[in-house]
Order: structure tokens, then C-alpha cells, then sequence
């Protein structure tokens, strides 16, 4: 007979695979962004993958344009806002300013394996603790970035 803790971590390890993104976290120089805003290295921004991103006609309407994401990299997080969308990324790897990056590591590094997922989307996250080992936890329920919060007629589900 099954346990009901082995069943619960199953569960949370499943939903969280659903929703939580692994890849490569590099930064850029901003600018004009897809999402028709213009940033600078010192605003806690990120550009999506296309496949995060999508593919919408107009790139400044995409729904994923001013929600959060949390970030996680060698025990340590931060918040970025998305802004932009990185053709070069594969799936799961994200493009952010200097100024993100420099809360997770060194911009000498250039390039780390981080995992993120969409702020306030899910019950749990995964952080990566190294060594296959991960630790699952509640995620923080925050708000799409106020500046953004009209920019399209969209319920919260459809994003």
C-alpha cells in the first residue's frame, strides 16, 4: 500500500513539472523590448523563449507581457518582469538584465542553469538544490506588474 506522504510528493512533483521551467539564464542590454516597452540595465526585467513566449500577431499584445516570474539559481531568488522575448533561447532559457543577474550570480559567469516559473501560477515550485536533489515549496502569490495590468483585456486564467 501506497503511503499518503508518497502520494503527495508524486502529485507535487508532477504539477510542479507542469509548471515550472528549467534552462540557461544569460543577460543582455535592453531596450525597446517586444512587448513595446523601453527598459534599461538597471530594471529587473527578463525576455522569454518563443515557446514561453508564443507567437501572438502582435508581440506588444502577447499575454505573458508584464507578468512576473521567479527565478532560482544555487539557493538564491529573484523577480523579474517579462518584457521581452529572446529568439535565440531554447525553451525554458530566459534573457534578463544585468540587474537580475547580478542577484543570482556574478555577471562574469555569463551563463547558469536556473529553474523559474510564473509568480503566483502554481501551489508549489521547485527549487534545485543541486545533486538531483530539489525542494518543494509553496510559491509566493504575487501580482502582474501594476505598469502592465491593463495592457490587455485578458482574464488571468486565459494568461
Amino acid at each position: 500500500m501506497v503511503s499518503l506522504t508518497s502520494t503527495l510528493v508524486a502529485v507535487a512533483v508532477a504539477a510542479t513539472q507542469a509548471l515550472a521551467y528549467s534552462g540557461d539564464m544569460t543577460y543582455y542590454t535592453p531596450g525597446l523590448g517586444a512587448c513595446g516597452k523601453w527598459n534599461s540595465e538597471a530594471d529587473h526585467i527578463v525576455a522569454l523563449a518563443p515557446a514561453q513566449y508564443g507567437h501572438d500577431a502582435n508581440p506588444n499584445k502577447a499575454k505573458v507581457c508584464g507578468r512576473k516570474i521567479n527565478i532560482h539559481y544555487n539557493g538564491k531568488s529573484a523577480t523579474a518582469t517579462v518584457v521581452d522575448k529572446c529568439p535565440g533561447c531554447a525553451s525554458g532559457s530566459i534573457d534578463v538584465s544585468p540587474s537580475v543577474f547580478k542577484q543570482l550570480a556574478p555577471l562574469s559567469k555569463g551563463r547558469v542553469k536556473v529553474t523559474w516559473g510564473y509568480a503566483g501560477s502554481s501551489a508549489v515550485q521547485v527549487e534545485d538544490l543541486g545533486d538531483g536533489e530539489i525542494r518543494l515549496g509553496f510559491a509566493d502569490d504575487e501580482d502582474i506588474n501594476e505598469e502592465y495590468e491593463g495592457f490587455e483585456d485578458a482574464t488571468e486564467e486565459e494568461l
